[in-house]
């Protein structure tokens, strides 16, 4: 089953439903609920992103075998934009599969609060389903929904090196 097959049978409504909401503890602006790319990229606090995707350079080795093979894989990322972990991590994960040229369209994201709670019956499924307890999380999905590997709130080596090794044992 394709990549967005996948995605349909989880997430059979991925138009972007979320809240704005602020941290109580930080202030920050913390985004609840399924988004998309572009929805971050429209944030206006969240420069940390673009900033964080232009000062990454990943390494190309592993970005090719990506490039060759993660077009097989759909994401599931829970993030926290609130998160020290999420800011840091999510910028090199969308370098990264910016370089591989996976489409966004792959991927759908669910933001949480502190609590790990989110909006949508989707998103709280995905949430409840890939049993999600670490911001941020980065889940591997084959064709059929099933979890292949993860990246939970910091890497081994690298996004891409960390990616690269979950799908090389498939």
């Amino acid at each position: 089953m394709p990549p967005k097959d996948t995605l349909k049978q989880f997430f059979p409504s991925i138009t972007p439903d979320y809240e704005v909401e602020r941290d109580p503890k930080n202030d920050r602006v913390v985004f609840k609920g399924l988004f998309a790319y572009a929805d971050l990229i429209d944030e206006p606090t969240f420069s940390w992103i673009t900033t964080g995707m232009e000062d990454y350079g990943p390494d190309k080795e592993a970005v090719q075998f990506l490039k060759n093979n993660l077009n097989r894989y759909t994401l599931f990322i829970a993030v926290g934009t609130w998160c020290g972990d999420s800011k840091d991590l999510l910028p090199k994960l969308f370098r990264v599969l910016q370089k591989a040229g996976f489409s966004y369209e792959y991927l759908i994201m669910a933001g949480l609060d502190r609590d790990k709670t989110t909006l949508t019956k989707e998103g709280k499924k995905a949430v409840r389903k890939y049993k999600i307890k670490l911001l941020p999380t980065f889940v591997v999905l084959d064709g059929n929904g099933h979890e292949v590997g993860r990246i939970e709130e910091s890497v081994n080596k690298s996004v891409e090196e960390d990616l690269a090794e979950i799908i090389g044992k498939k």
